[in-house]
C-alpha cells in the first residue's frame, strides 16, 4: 500500500470517528490528532450541514476540532467551565439550542479525559449529575463560550475557549448548522413578557 492510499484510509476512518462521536484520543495518547487534522478540517462543512446527520454527533465532531486546536494549552488536570451560548443579537438571551451544544461538546470533553464543569448548561436527565461542581471547580482555568445566529436555512455557531486568567482564545470554531426540524424547534427563544408601567 502506497503512503498515498494510507493516508487516505486514516483521513476516511478520522471522519467516520467525528461524525460517530467514538473517541479518537484517550488519556493517555493524544497522537492520532496529528493525522487527522486535515481530515476534520475537510470534513467539517459537510457534517454540520448533512441533515442525515444528527446534533449530538455534530456536536462531537465540533468538540474533536476543538481539542485539535487547544491540546497544546490545556492539560487534562486543568478545568474547563462550560457556558451557554447566547443569541448574537442580544447576549441576555439563549436557547435549548444555546444549552443543548455546548452541553454535547463538554460531555464529549468528559469522554475524552478532561475535567469539564457542566453545572451551566446540564439539561434533563443530566443535570441531577452536574448540579453540585466539585470543589476545584471554584477557580475554572478556562471556559468553553459562544453564541450563535439563527438565519434562514441554517445557523452560525461560534465556539471560542479562553484561558480565565489571561483572557487569550485558545481554541476558535466558527460553522454552519443546518437547520432541520430539531435544530429549528430547539432554536426558538422562550418568549419573554415586559410590563410598561404607567408613568
Amino acid at each position: 500500500m502506497n503512503k498515498k492510499a494510507g493516508w487516505k484510509r486514516v483521513f476516511l476512518a478520522s471522519v467516520a470517528f467525528s461524525i460517530l462521536g467514538l473517541p479518537l484520543v484517550s488519556c493517555n495518547e493524544a497522537v492520532m490528532f496529528k493525522s487527522v487534522t486535515t481530515g476534520i478540517l475537510a470534513a467539517t462543512e459537510g457534517v454540520f450541514m448533512r441533515p442525515d446527520v444528527n446534533l449530538r454527533q455534530k456536536n462531537h465532531a465540533a468538540a474533536d476540532f476543538l481539542v485539535q486546536e487547544f491540546r497544546q494549552d490545556i492539560q487534562y488536570g486543568d478545568s474547563i467551565e462550560v457556558r451557554h451560548l447566547h443569541e448574537v443579537d442580544n447576549n441576555t438571551l439563549t436557547s435549548p439550542l444555546g444549552m443543548k451544544i455546548p452541553e454535547e461538546i463538554g460531555m464529549r470533553l468528559l469522554d475524552l479525559g478532561y475535567t469539564v464543569n457542566l453545572k451551566d448548561v446540564a439539561t434533563g436527565a443530566n443535570k441531577p449529575l452536574y448540579i453540585a461542581a466539585p470543589q476545584s471547580f471554584n477557580e475554572s482555568d478556562f471556559f468553553l463560550t459562544g453564541s450563535y445566529l439563527r438565519n434562514r436555512k441554517d445557523v452560525d455557531v461560534y465556539l471560542r475557549v479562553v484561558n480565565a486568567k489571561s483572557g487569550q482564545i485558545v481554541a476558535a470554531f466558527d460553522y454552519k448548522l443546518y437547520l432541520t426540524a430539531e435544530v429549528r424547534k430547539l432554536a426558538e427563544t422562550p418568549v419573554q413578557i415586559y410590563r410598561v408601567g404607567r408613568p
